[in-house]
């Protein structure tokens, strides 16, 4: 009767051990899974790499793409017409497109349709560059986690800066000198 109880209790014994080294070992791939992805998702396309090239329509349907602007200092900028700080700094990325010639201001519109991204720009007077990324891929390519985000390219396509959150004038300015 002893010797059976020992087996028993001997037996529940390895049987913890297995299925607590199987937790320790399914958590510790999940940390590092986790972290790995997380790293990605805070980073984005890293500044000083080649920015992601990618090809959209316009809101006169004329395919346009990154690559076209080779040669010029890109502010890239991506928002939705329902989302208050895109709203808020659309002014400002006016002005930019207006009072600064060098610069090629790019605005991608994320996943909203081609109406409402054209009554958005109409309505408002704004003149600069839209393009539709009207299924949120390039969004996604660019790791573009809350709108509006900006990102600035270099003449040669580098990435050199990428800010989220509204930006003033000043500070676009700034992004672009740094």
């Amino acid at each position: 009767m002893k010797s059976n109880r020992s087996k028993i209790l001997i037996g529940s014994v390895l049987v913890l051990i297995i299925i607590a080294g199987a937790w320790y070992f399914i958590n510790q791939n999940q940390s590092q899974t986790t972290n790995s992805v997380q790293q990605n998702i805070e980073t984005g396309p890293e500044t000083g790499l080649m920015a992601p090239d990618f090809t959209l329509e316009n809101l006169s349907g004329k395919e346009v793409s990154l690559s076209d602007f080779r040669g010029q200092k890109v502010f890239l900028n991506f928002w939705a017409s329902w989302c208050p700080p895109c709203k808020q700094e659309m002014p400002d990325i006016q002005k930019l497109h207006k009072e600064n010639k060098d610069i090629k201001v790019l605005t991608v519109n994320v996943q909203e349709s081609k109406d409402t991204a054209f009554d958005y720009m109409i309505s408002n007077n704004y003149s600069f560059t839209t393009l539709l990324d009207t299924n949120g891929n390039i969004g996604s390519r660019y790791l573009v986690r809350g709108i509006p985000t900006t990102v600035i390219i270099d003449e040669d396509g580098i990435i050199l800066n990428r800010q989220s959150g509204a930006l003033t004038y000043e500070r676009m300015l700034e992004l672009l000198s740094e």
